[in-house]
């Protein structure tokens, strides 16, 4: 059983020994302190992030049944596994933190139970570790899994109350939204005008959940402009990522590939919505749920691809040894947190050669710093291809030669101009191509 203000896992014990006395330390300190110093200013949502945000989440692998325990468990794995110094340090407390009571004030109160020192000390706690911490809510006043609830008529003293709290993002669902029917613009506007100007001035990531694709609720609703497919078109002035398409999965029915293709396919249609602090999100990484490893890396490579937000949504408690390297390829997160936050875009597929002639072999192109591009060849489909194009296709300026870095094999080659690889199905090849001066 853990222990409050302990990050312990069922790690290897010399990874124990070597972390537990300064994640101990860090939590003695804070009890000293007690708080942090606040913002000055809580300025806009979407300057909060210039590169998309990276971390884990509660949604998937726990299916709202999460504790302080739980938390400071995987705070802690992501502490042993290395992935918080790969860059996860955004934790998110997804449905399931609150049962949806209220004191007679309005105002929020958690069980004692499942947060025995409460969440201002949980997030205390996680900070004086370098974490950041997210809460989830939902626009209306009922969230997506029943037991939850929203903020519906709460916004601006929910905001206040998560803010003294020290939550530094928010994810507000739209379950209760679509319920009441509400127009997702506008309920969103008022949610990051109430982080704006919430009382303790501290800045705050906004992640807009419109989940739903048009006429996923009832028969003729969302509409088109009301759901996930246009939040693209006015999230970006007010959120800091929003999403795209519905659920990549469940926490009964885990991820299918298909419904990654499905959502990449969705987030792939409005690339330059997308930059430097506002984010185009096509939901969770789902390792170890029911994709094979293969399918997963083509899943961790397509959203590094499309600067998505990498948060992992599993326990990561049981997390695979093909999993962890996945997520912890360097390379590949370089891709994702390029300074420059340009999203790939689909090559057309005259510029594509695939052998054996198939619409499943594609090409992917993404600008990086310093004159680099990062091409991806994916094969979503059943059998082996071989996917060719060549730098003139796509428009990458002209060297004598390039460099050809591959990121999951390793190694690097240098080609005068073409670009190829045999891919396995539902499989991805990623280079990383520099001119060689």
């Amino acid at each position: 059983m853990l222990h409050a203000g302990q990050l312990e896992v069922a790690a290897p014990v010399a990874k124990r020994q070597a972390i537990l006395p300064a994640l101990l330390a860090a939590a003695v300190a804070l009890l000293a302190a007690l708080c942090l110093p606040a913002a000055a200013s809580a300025g806009t949502t979407k300057d909060l992030s210039p590169t998309p945000y990276m971390g884990w989440d509660t949604y998937l692998g726990f299916d709202g049944k999460i504790n302080e325990a739980v938390i400071l468990e995987q705070a802690s794995n992501l502490v042993t596994t290395g992935l918080e110094h790969d860059g996860y340090r955004m934790i998110w407390l997804d449905s399931g933190w609150w049962l949806g009571t209220r004191n007679a004030a309005g105002q929020i109160t958690v069980s004692p139970t499942q947060w025995p020192h409460g969440l201002a000390w949980l997030t205390q706690t996680l900070h004086a570790r370098g974490f950041k911490v997210g809460i989830y809510t939902d626009a209306g006043p009922v969230g997506c899994s029943g037991t939850d609830r929203g903020s519906y008529g709460h916004y601006q003293q929910d905001v206040d109350t998560f803010a003294r709290w020290g939550f530094d993002a928010v994810k507000v669902d739209f379950c209760g939204g679509d319920d009441l029917r509400l127009q997702p613009e506008s309920a969103y506007t008022q949610f990051e005008d109430a982080i704006v100007h919430n009382s303790s001035h501290r800045p705050m990531i906004l992640n807009i959940c419109v989940y739903a694709q048009p006429g996923q609720v009832s028969s003729a609703f969302p509409s088109f402009a009301n759901s996930a497919f246009s939040s693209y078109s006015w999230g970006f002035s007010i959120g800091t990522s929003w999403r795209t398409d519905t659920d990549v999965g469940s926490p009964t029915t885990g991820v299918t590939f298909a419904d990654v293709l499905r959502n990449l396919d969705a987030d792939a249609t409005e690339p330059f919505a997308a930059g430097p602090g506002h984010w185009n999100d096509p939901d969770y990484l789902g390792p170890d749920l029911g994709m094979t490893d293969a399918q997963f890396r083509t899943q961790f490579s397509m959203w590094a691809m499309l600067a998505a937000p990498l948060m992992i949504s599993d326990n990561l408690s049981t997390l695979s040894p093909a999993s962890l390297a996945t997520v912890s390829n360097k390379q590949m997160i370089a891709i994702n947190q390029d300074r420059l936050g340009r999203q790939a875009t689909l090559v057309p597929a005259a510029d594509t050669t695939v052998t054996p002639a198939s619409s499943a072999g594609q090409v992917w192109l993404k600008p990086l710093e310093h004159g680099r591009y990062a091409v991806a060849l994916l094969n979503r489909g059943s059998t082996t291809l071989k996917i060719e194009t060549h730098t003139r296709s796509l428009k990458i300026p002209t060297a004598a030669k390039y460099s050809l870095a591959n990121v999951w094999a390793g190694g690097s080659r240098t080609t005068t101009g073409a670009i190829s690889a045999t891919v396995p199905s539902d499989s991805t090849v990623v280079f990383v191509v520099s001119p060689v001066s």
